[in-house]
């Protein structure tokens, strides 16, 4: 018996790297002409802030680039936005292009909650993110919460529209950062809050180290969302490019990898709805 479904949002529902990589580069082509400087200054400056901030997933982080600093002499948010706006239109633009749900999806939520079984979501990205992708999605109805990591919230320029990210209550809860994936505490402390056994409790997940391993550590039955990890080399290359992570996050991620090698999750996915036959839902 099945009494809670958790899915990974990031490349489990939707393609995060290729829709991220292509609203960058949208991005990044628009600062060449705004400030005048090689692409490639653009790219270093980022790395290092992203560094500084914990996460590539900082929608304002264009902000803090000392180039930009050093070209509108300002750090005030709201005079920046308007210096930087045809390069926030451009990503802006390529997300909702790219930004898109994986075929099946869709159908499969509403068969899952249709059956009673309830749907959370868990994401490392940080809330108005993660809000943002699932009201653009339209699954607001479909998810009975979203748990994040805490961190600081991301302040919008516009007052207007950050009011309007705004998540209603109850529906995006924060978890500790010491339960960062591959933590399995992670999964027993929302399987825990949402009143299910982790023995009634499925997750699904893209990655092999962080979500079938972690679903493995806490005895949660363990969907692998092979699906996920198909997308084109250059649109990782992109993310790779400007990531957060350290060259110690690189090679505790290689001591994980050799230890998720050693398993095998207890279902592979090849499309969302495969969720449906391990549910048990005709």
């Amino acid at each position: 018996m099945t009494s809670l479904l958790i899915t990974d949002l990031d490349n489990t529902l939707y393609d995060w790297v290729t829709f991220f990589a292509r609203s960058f580069r949208a991005m990044v082509k628009e600062l060449e002409v705004i400030l005048g400087v090689p692409a490639e200054r653009i790219l270093d400056e980022f790395q290092t802030t992203h560094r500084a901030l914990g996460s590539v997933e900082q929608p304002f982080a264009v902000f803090q680039l000392p180039i930009v600093r050093e070209k509108f002499g300002s750090s005030d948010p709201a005079e920046l936005k308007a210096c930087l706006d045809p390069a926030l239109h451009a990503f802006n633009r390529e997300r909702v292009q790219s930004l898109q749900l994986y075929p099946g999806v869709e159908d499969a939520l509403r068969r899952v909650v249709a059956a009673g079984v309830p749907v959370v979501a868990h994401t490392e990205a940080s809330a108005a993110n993660a809000f943002y992708r699932v009201a653009r999605l339209g699954l607001a109805d479909r998810l009975q919460r979203i748990y994040v990591l805490e961190g600081p919230p991301v302040q919008h320029p516009d007052p207007v529209r950050q009011q309007k990210l705004r998540p209603p209550a109850g529906l995006v809860v924060e978890l500790p950062v010491s339960e960062r994936k591959p933590n399995p505490q992670l999964l027993l402390d929302i399987c825990a809050r949402e009143g299910s056994a982790r023995s009634e409790a499925v997750y699904i997940g893209d990655s092999l180290t962080r979500d079938v391993h972690m679903a493995r550590l806490a005895g949660v039955t363990s969907v692998w969302a092979r699906y996920g990890t198909q997308y084109a080399s250059a649109e990782w290359a992109t993310v790779a490019r400007v990531t957060n992570w350290s060259d110690e996050d690189v090679k505790r991620d290689e001591a994980l990898r050799a230890e998720a090698a050693r398993e095998m999750p207890d279902y592979v996915a090849d499309s969302f709805a495969d969720v449906l036959r391990v549910l048990g839902i005709q």
